[in-house]
């Protein structure tokens, strides 16, 4: 459950975006690194991985981390097999130029599986450990980088029952201290989702796992980096966070299943190229960040620096100056059916983490959540986790909360950015002392929706209305100043509705511009829809440039204004449809990447800064440098100037137009 208000050392401090970092490493798993005449599984893909991992080392060489560390499954041939030592040559040969420190601990397909009764790889032993340490060396490191500690161990003994376990568990114990912050690399995650989930082929099993976290629970381990999965998982263990890595090879398409459509590829789901990549950790003073660099499948060691790309956003540092609403599921366990092949004899539950790595390279810290989530022990949970990564929330919900939601409120109250408290405006004047003492019992400030039935006119040729009565929320823009002037004592705030087909930077500057007449905050909500709300969701061009606005006037007015996207993910099934900043497969849309580009320009001045509108250019300026977002045509230009595509990245000339799609000046 959450920390309770008096307890808040589960709540991560954020780091300044004027803070430096004491060091920068990399994390990289599963390569399956092919030897001489292999032929792996039969998926064409399997074949790339040799390309794929030469050109994810020549993107790293261009990062210039201080040190490189591989969590196994170096190469894709077992012990014993033919092409095994010629793989791992293939291995030391790519990283013998890497220019910077590599070191790599043993994967299941390195040194053999983890003990199991249904696995057909044969599992580590003596003779499969003397393969892999006269192949590929030490099976397990530590050393130490500015005062911290890095523990690489061996997963594929634990409850092995080798003497070399117990060995290596004692070996722990004398080296993750008990006094020094430090961080613990391994192949296998200790668990997907829960601390007590049943044993299958992409976790530890007990005694091992217990062993394992109870280590963590004792000591400073700030994080836990794994593999093995091929896809993203994000835990918080007391104090640990606990990282599951992408590939740089291939993606295990049994996770497929997390996502509400088919995969895009020919391959099941296994070469989708955008899920594939590696992690650049960045350690701070007090705390670190994690930033998924995406190799996209990438074989050209020549071009890997352009193609591959990365965020240095995190909620813990560099933030979006807007949040996202979250409508999907973003918390609970989801089944990943007996596929025939690793996992044949069992059902696993897990979450779909790619939600939330999107969440942290966005760097979308302030999200919303209805107030079930606060009810359900599993998402009021993850609503913790979500703090120590970083993030806040605001919470929603009709009518004065419960005692019992109340309660709940108070409890995480450190973590919330807002209550949303939404009433018909014939309530507001009977609840204004029940809401007062709400705010106050709860330690959290409340904010005051308007609940409003609105009328639409489609569809129907004699006038009448199809729904005559959609329910909605949020006041209009136009009352602004009317409803700020009215705002009962002990309300932090009110929350606006902007309508899809609203001028945005006029509207939003309306709701700022009251708020701060009258000393009060305000939230925008802003949905990504078309005119029709049942017929579309709006052009890719018109969210892109209704994104762009949105992020610029959330970083103009941050100190009065909060703006919320509606939504984060596509919603294509529904009453109301609504394009999100990724499609269903978790992708990034344009909206999404221009989002991306334009927050990791503004986070370097997060108290915000001023914006001079013009037509459809906004001027505004970072560090003494001159910009301007153009959401229409490019303008005509004297002299020097950069124009960028904020959904691409790529530089135009600045004589084309735009193409829709806003365009970075500068």
């Amino acid at each position: 459950m959450f920390p309770k208000t008096q307890d808040r050392s589960l709540i991560m401090k954020t780091i300044s975006p004027r803070d430096r970092p004491l060091l920068r490493f990399v994390v990289i798993t599963d390569t399956h690194v092919n030897g001489e005449g292999d032929s792996p599984y039969p998926y064409p893909s399997g074949v790339l991985a040799n390309a794929r991992a030469a050109a994810a080392f020549a993107k790293i060489r261009t990062l210039k981390p201080d040190f490189v560390l591989h969590l196994g499954d170096m190469v894709h041939p077992l012990p014993g097999q033919v092409s095994f030592a010629s793989a791992a040559a293939n291995f030391r040969e790519m990283v013998g130029d890497l220019e910077v420190p590599i070191r790599w601990v043993p994967g299941n397909h390195d040194i053999g599986d983890k003990p199991s009764a249904w696995l057909v790889a044969p599992p580590v032993s003596k003779e499969t450990r003397t393969l892999y340490t006269d192949a590929l060396g030490p099976d397990r490191h530590c050393f130490e980088h500015h005062g911290i500690r890095f523990v690489m161990a061996d997963a594929t003994l634990i409850n092995s029952g080798m003497d070399a376990e117990e060995e290596q568990w004692n070996w722990l114990d004398t080296n993750i201290s008990r006094d020094r912050r430090s961080f613990l690399f391994m192949h296998y995650p200790p668990y997907l989702t829960d601390t007590d989930e049943p044993e299958h082929y992409d976790n530890i099993a007990d005694p091992g796992r217990s062993r394992l976290l109870a280590m963590l629970r004792d000591r400073p381990v700030e994080a836990l980096f794994t593999g093995h999965v091929h896809n993203i998982f994000m835990n918080r263990f007391g104090n640990t966070d606990i990282h599951v890595l992408p590939a740089t090879s291939f993606v295990r398409n049994d996770y497929s299943q997390l996502f509400p459509v088919p995969p895009t590829d020919e391959e099941n789901g296994r070469n989708h190229v955008s899920r594939l990549g590696f992690m650049l950790v960045e350690v701070f003073e007090k705390g670190h960040t994690v930033h998924w660099v995406h190799t996209n499948g990438g074989t050209d060691p020549e071009i890997a620096d352009q193609q591959m790309t990365v965020s240095m956003l995190h909620p813990r540092r560099r933030t979006a100056p807007v949040g996202v609403d979250l409508r999907q599921e973003w918390a609970r366990a989801l089944p990943i059916v007996p596929d025939g092949v690793v996992d044949e004899l069992s059902r696993k539950y897990v979450r779909n983490d790619h939600l939330a790595m999107r969440l942290q390279s966005l760097g979308l810290r302030h999200l919303r959540v209805p107030m079930q989530d606060i009810i359900d022990e599993r998402a009021a949970a993850r609503m913790s986790d979500f703090a120590a990564f970083g993030h806040t929330f605001t919470v929603y919900g009709v009518g004065v909360p419960t005692t019992e939601i109340g309660d709940r409120l108070a409890a995480v109250a450190p973590i919330l950015s807002g209550v949303e408290v939404i009433l018909p405006s014939e309530a507001f004047a009977e609840t204004s002392s029940l809401l007062a003492a709400f705010s106050h019992s709860i330690g959290a400030p409340v904010m005051l929706s308007k609940l409003r039935a609105s009328a639409h006119s489609e569809g129907k040729g004699d006038g009448r209305s199809l729904y005559s009565h959609l329910p909605r929320h949020g006041f209009p823009v136009e009352e602004a100043d009317e409803a700020f002037a009215a705002i009962p004592a002990g309300i932090a705030g009110l929350c606006f509705a902007v309508e899809p087909t609203a001028p945005l930077w006029a509207a939003l500057e309306t709701i700022a511009s009251a708020a701060h007449k009258n000393g009060k905050r305000a939230l925008a909500h802003l949905r990504l829809a078309g005119a029709s709300f049942a017929k579309d969701a709006g052009t890719p061009e018109e969210n892109a440039r209704r994104i762009a606005e949105a992020t610029l006037a959330g970083w103009a007015h941050r100190a009065v204004l909060d703006i919320v996207i509606d939504t984060f993910v596509d919603f294509d099934r529904g009453y109301v449809l609504r394009s999100g900043l990724l499609n269903s497969l978790c992708d990034l849309r344009p909206a999404g990447a221009v989002l991306q580009r334009l927050a990791e320009l503004l986070a370097d001045t997060p108290d915000g800064g001023s914006v001079r509108s013009e037509g459809s250019l906004r001027y505004f300026s970072i560090a003494g440098k001159h910009n301007a977002l153009a959401l229409d045509k490019l303008p005509t230009m004297n002299g020097s100037a950069t124009a960028i595509r904020l959904d691409t990245g790529a530089t135009i000339a600045t004589d084309v137009e735009a193409a829709g799609m806003p365009i970075l000046l500068s």
